[in-house]
Order: C-alpha cells, then structure tokens, then sequence
C-alpha cells in the first residue's frame, strides 16, 4: 500500500509542475528555415522508423538507395538545425548521425534530397 501513495504522490507533483505558472508551455518548433526545411526534417525523421525494413528503407529514397540498409540501423539520423539548403525541387541538409546505443554523434554528413509531388525523398545519404 505505500507504493500506492508514493505513485499518487508522484503523480500529483507532475502534475502540479506542468501547469506551472499559467498552464502548460509550448516548446517552440527548431526553425528549419523554411516550410520546405521542416518536411526535410521530418523526412529525416521518418527514415528513423523506416531505416530497420528493406521496403519501407527503399521507400524513403527517390532512386537506388544503398545496398548496405543494414548499417543503417546502428545509428539514428537528425536534421542540424538551419542547414536545410533547397533549389526548386532538390535540397541538401546537414545530418548527425548517431551510434543507436548511447546517442553519440558519430558523423555530421551531408544528405541530399528530392521533391516529389509534396514530400521529399532521399536521393543520397551517406553514413560517413
């Protein structure tokens, strides 16, 4: 039965810290320069989740994605804030890659993309 009111406790104190002062805050969006900045990043963050299954792996990519799919999934891929660079329908970013074990950043690459109809696609994504 104690842990019972350690939990109630614990959760009371949540809670009340996350109304705070007025309410809940909003946690600004990273700024990735443009509308078309923020789809690369969430491209990116898509690939995340597709990175571990050879079809949706090959999906994420406009053409000819890597043959090596499985040293993908060791590490996890962020967009570096403001690096976004688009002309028309191609773009590049900056991406840190990370060991999937502990989060250490391993590479900063450049990837490159296109856009096909609203999305856009990885047309190379180097590891290293």
């Amino acid at each position: 039965m104690p842990r019972l009111s350690v939990t109630r406790g614990l959760l009371a104190l949540l809670l009340a810290s996350s109304a705070g002062c007025g309410g809940p805050k909003e946690v600004p969006l990273p700024d990735y320069g443009s509308p078309d900045g923020l789809k690369i990043a969430q491209a990116v963050s898509e690939f995340n989740d597709a990175k571990a299954d050879a079809a949706e792996f090959k999906k994420a990519f406009v053409a000819n994605p890597p043959a090596n799919w499985r040293e993908y999934d060791k590490f996890s891929f962020n967009v570096v804030v403001g690096s976004p660079k688009v002309s028309g329908d191609g773009a590049t970013a900056g991406v840190t890659v990370h060991k999937e074990t502990n989060y250490e950043v391993v590479a900063t690459v450049e990837w490159s993309f296109t856009k096909v109809g609203d999305a856009w696609k990885l047309k190379a994504a180097p590891l290293k």
